[in-house]
């Protein structure tokens, strides 16, 4: 009847003005009721919740400081009937309550600063009936912070908010949902203030500048980081700033160890590694060029953190490894090769590769088993692009030239499998039907140069590959193969047994 009533009047106000004086003496008598706690009851706070939305613009501040001070009353009432477990009387009071906070955003005086005590008058109140997963009193709460969302947010993510996890989890609940909408609008339009907290640059007011409180602002920052990107996730991918934040954040020796070490770190922090790779993640996906980032993700793997990493490995199991074409050319020619040709100067080849030379093995813990037997594709060569194709070229040149004895004994004169699918990669490149292009073709002629260079090849293969790098001439290709000329003419003469007169028959002609 009621709900019928106010919608009646309603309909009556948008074709009619009603007197703002006959509507104030009308309320008058219920608004002198309010002034004594003990004539609050239900249908008197409905009543006035009506009157609100019928005529907002009649009430002011001394209404909403009223109601304020009631609403504290009220659920002083309502902890205490919890305490002597009246159940009936607890429904009841908390009804009440809801409805005074109810009332707040129908009120345009309602203004911003009963936000923080709106808000802290709620989270003790909860905390207190241990009611904070269900409790009823959030939702009219939010609808009265969504007028303010900037006042909001900046009153809940001050370094002294931050620290307190009742708070934190509020906030949590706020920036979800479509109800959050408004509050994480706030805060895309702003990613200073996430930084600011990522980079804890504000220490001064910290509370004797705790390094517990940097690193629980830092999560905090991370966390909400996170939870943006998971609602909108394009919304990182233009935060430049933000990311190279959290890539710092990430790589940094102190946040790594700490990490690595359970006993240093609060539990609700643990898995803080985890959302961080994720945001990280998030951004590379959109930026498939940022090989260096991928690369430092990979850190999720050298050592035991507590949260487990499986979305980054099937993301570099699937996406990238299927998809990712010009990606896996780059992490070879600026991270794979690179690393490997500095380790293999460093004399850590055996450490790198995975131990002493054991060509005859096929060992899934030895990287040349790994590469020769599952990364290059002997049987299906052309499978893969150029630019990847010239890479893989590239880098078992480097692992012929410097890890050879892993890839077969060269005492043997009996081809091993590692070193027979080496070949038979190369192999295409030196066909006159195969329709190649220049760079790879000559690529594969100094993959074989290598190998001849190496170990006990027939001399018909030699004498092939040396006539056809004699013929080439293909301007793109040239350095290549010059290079592989460099490596090929001096090994010919321990080759072949009539090396020298090959190598003066060919050049002559």
């Amino acid at each position: 009847m009621q709900e019928i009533g106010y919608q009646c009047i309603k309909d009556i106000l948008t074709k009619h003005d009603i007197e703002t004086d006959m509507v104030q003496t009308i309320i008058r008598p219920m608004l002198m009721k309010l002034g004594d706690y003990r004539n609050l009851n239900l249908p008197v706070i409905t009543y006035l919740s009506y009157l609100t939305r019928l005529f907002p613009k009649l009430f002011n501040e001394k209404l909403c400081d009223q109601l304020l001070t009631h609403l504290r009353k009220c659920l002083e009432v309502a902890e205490a009937t919890v305490r002597d477990n009246e159940r009936t009387t607890v429904v009841n009071e908390v009804k009440i309550c809801v409805g005074i906070i109810n009332i707040y955003h129908q009120i345009p005086a309602a203004s911003a600063k009963y936000i923080d005590p709106l808000l802290n008058i709620v989270l003790i109140t909860e905390k207190n009936l241990l009611m904070e997963a269900g409790s009823p009193y959030r939702e009219p709460l939010v609808k009265f912070l969504k007028r303010y969302p900037t006042e909001t947010m900046e009153l809940l993510l001050s370094d002294q908010n931050l620290q307190d996890e009742q708070v934190t989890r509020f906030l949590e609940y706020l920036l979800k949902g479509e109800h959050g909408r408004p509050f994480r609008e706030v805060l895309q339009r702003n990613p200073t203030k996430l930084v600011t907290m990522a980079f804890h640059s504000n220490q001064s007011s910290l509370s004797n500048n705790s390094i517990n409180s940097v690193h629980e602002i830092e999560f905090q920052a991370i966390r909400i980081v996170s939870l943006l990107t998971k609602m909108d996730e394009q919304w990182l991918s233009e935060q430049h700033q933000l990311v190279a934040c959290l890539r710092k954040i990430w790589i940094s020796k102190e946040f790594q160890e700490r990490h690595l070490k359970a006993s240093t770190v609060d539990y609700t922090q643990w898995k803080e590694p985890k959302l961080l790779a994720k945001c990280l993640l998030n951004f590379v996906k959109h930026h498939p060029s940022e090989i260096e980032l991928l690369f430092q993700l990979l850190r999720a793997f050298t050592g035991r953190f507590i949260p487990d990493f499986e979305f980054l490995r099937e993301f570099l199991e699937k996406t990238v490894a299927e998809n990712y074409t010009d990606l896996k050319a780059k992490i070879l020619q600026y991270i794979l090769i690179p690393s490997f040709a500095v380790a293999f100067e460093r004399g850590e080849g055996e450490r790198l590769i995975g131990g002493p030379p054991q060509p005859d093995q096929d060992l899934n813990e030895n990287v040349m088993s790994v590469f020769i037997n599952k990364v290059i594709d002997s049987d299906h060569p052309f499978r893969t692009s150029d630019a990847v194709r010239i890479l893989l070229l590239q880098f078992s040149c480097l692992l012929v030239e410097q890890a050879s004895p892993h890839i077969h004994d060269a005492a043997n004169k009996r081809q091993g499998f590692k070193l027979r699918r080496l070949m038979t990669f190369a192999w295409p490149c030196l066909l006159v039907k195969s329709c190649i292009d220049p760079a790879t073709k000559y690529h594969g002629h100094l993959l074989l140069s290598n190998i001849i260079a190496k170990f006990a090849i027939h001399k018909r293969i030699v004498l092939q590959v040396f006539h056809s790098l004699l013929k080439a001439h293909a301007a793109e290709a040239r350095g290549v193969v010059r290079q592989a000329l460099e490596i090929l003419t001096p090994a010919m003469p321990m080759r072949m047994e009539d090396g020298n007169n090959m190598l003066t028959h060919w050049t002559k002609k």
